[in-house]
């Protein structure tokens, strides 16, 4: 994120506003300062940026081989590339270990695929992208 940074990328931290709602991005560059919310998340502070990310880093339990993530399950990161996705075309690519990833994770209509997954062997990109509104990386 520093490197990013210090080439004048734009960063963003997902910030939670309720449990039933999508993250809000707020701009964030290192050194910024970040406050403490709930369960000990740190945050970007109130006065930061709204920002709508073009590439998210999304967190997951599992994903499947065409995409499929599993959460944590509150739903935060599928309610927020869901919105995302409606505003304009975002690259969601999932941070996993290798071992995370695995021939089939149960999903519905309200889960959100990603575009692909970064893990220490390497950038896969799905065959399939989402028909959501998502645009290959």
């Amino acid at each position: 994120m520093t490197a990013l940074a210090s080439r004048g990328h734009t960063l963003a931290l997902p910030v939670m506003e309720g449990r039933a709602h999508p993250l809000r991005f707020r701009a964030w560059r290192p050194g910024d300062a970040l406050t403490r919310a709930e369960w000990g998340i740190m945050e970007p502070t109130a006065e930061a940026p709204t920002v709508v990310p073009d590439i998210m880093l999304v967190p997951l339990l599992a994903i499947d081989r065409v995409g499929n993530r599993l959460g944590y399950g509150a739903g935060h990161y599928d309610r927020s590339i869901a919105a995302v996705r409606r505003a304009k075309a975002v690259v969601t690519i999932g941070v996993a270990f290798d071992t995370q990833v695995v021939d089939d994770v149960p999903h519905d209509a309200r889960d959100e695929p990603l575009d692909a997954v970064l893990t220490a062997g390497g950038l896969t990109v799905f065959q399939a992208p989402s028909t959501k509104g998502s645009v290959s990386p």
